[in-house]
């Protein structure tokens, strides 16, 4: 949505519990340097910020421990306020003059919901006359970046999540274009979903999960964060089947609504960083007719052997072009 070209920079990730980051020094990422560090659970509400304050001094002394002021940044925008939509354009627009076009048409042609957004088109199949629009409204984007800026820090560029996940997906399991996925990628607290065929994004909803922040507990072992809920799970668990459910009816939208029954999801991938993903991914291959693939630690350190499956859409943000 904003970018610069750089060499070393920061991938950040921000949640309602926890701050990610992988640090490049330069272009290679098995160099780079990983850390995490535990958000007070008062900072975000659901995935938008509401201390300011509080995640400023939190990053201040984040920016110290892990040595990088003066470090460009690469972070998401908030999983819940970004939307997408398809648009035809002119056959006379080439890709790189898509977003001015988009520019141009805003209120005229294509409408959003919100006012001065920030925008983001992918043209994934240049010259079909058809290319998709993200959107998110500037103010939560700009918060971010507005405290990242105080702190002597450059933000360059917002990414979509889900954008950030496929990146993953197609520059190391590959995604065959003939075949359609839904893509679920699960944290404590929400799960975001999209449907990706052939090289374009069909779908895409970010859904929250009822939990009780106040009872997660996190726990430090070897620089990396954990958590555990001090419940009783099955109240959790309850809460992701319920999302199970919910993906089921994606699906048959999907096949029925959009497609009268000609088309389906082939394949469903599901990763992430939620502490029952091994729960969700039974639950899942029990469940469901379509095939299920859950992305592990060791799916990813195929490819990156200093990584994890928590780090994939930060591989991803490394992965996008300056």
């Amino acid at each position: 949505m904003f970018k610069k070209k750089t060499k070393r920079y920061v991938t950040l990730d921000l949640n309602e519990y926890i701050v990610r980051a992988i640090v490049m020094a330069g272009s290679d990422i098995e160099q780079a340097a990983v850390y995490e560090y535990p958000l007070n659970k008062d900072i975000f509400e659901n995935d938008i910020l509401v201390e300011e304050m509080a995640l400023y001094e939190t990053l201040k002394t984040i920016i110290e421990l892990w040595g990088i002021k003066r470090y460009n940044v690469r972070f998401f925008v908030p999983d819940s306020t970004v939307m997408m939509k398809t648009f035809e354009h002119p056959s006379d627009v080439t890709s790189a003059k898509l977003k001015g076009y988009v520019e141009m048409e805003l209120g005229q042609t294509i409408h959003l919901p919100f006012s001065q957004p920030l925008i983001d088109v992918y043209d994934f199949k240049p010259d079909d006359g058809e290319a998709v629009l993200f959107a998110a409204p500037s103010e939560e984007v700009n918060k971010i970046a507005g405290l990242l800026d105080d702190l002597h820090l450059n933000p360059t560029t917002a990414d979509v999540r889900s954008l950030a996940t496929i990146r993953f997906l197609e520059n190391t399991v590959g995604l065959e274009e003939r075949l359609s996925y839904l893509i679920a990628e699960w944290s404590i607290s929400g799960v975001s979903i999209s449907i990706y065929t052939g090289g374009k994004v069909e779908f895409l909803r970010y859904q929250t999960i009822d939990t009780l922040k106040e009872k997660w507990q996190s726990k430090e072992d070897n620089n990396e964060i954990s958590f555990s809920y001090e419940g009783q799970l099955e109240e959790y668990q309850s809460q992701l089947i319920d999302q199970i459910a919910e993906i089921d009816r994606i699906l048959n939208f999907y096949r029925f609504s959009l497609y009268k029954g000609e088309k389906a999801v082939d394949e469903i991938i599901i990763l992430g960083d939620s502490p029952e993903m091994d729960y969700i991914a039974s639950e899942m291959i029990a469940n469901f007719v379509t095939p299920v693939k859950h992305i592990d630690d060791s799916q990813v350190q195929v490819y990156h052997p200093n990584l994890k499956s928590k780090h994939i859409p930060l591989i991803g943000l490394v992965y996008r072009e300056a």
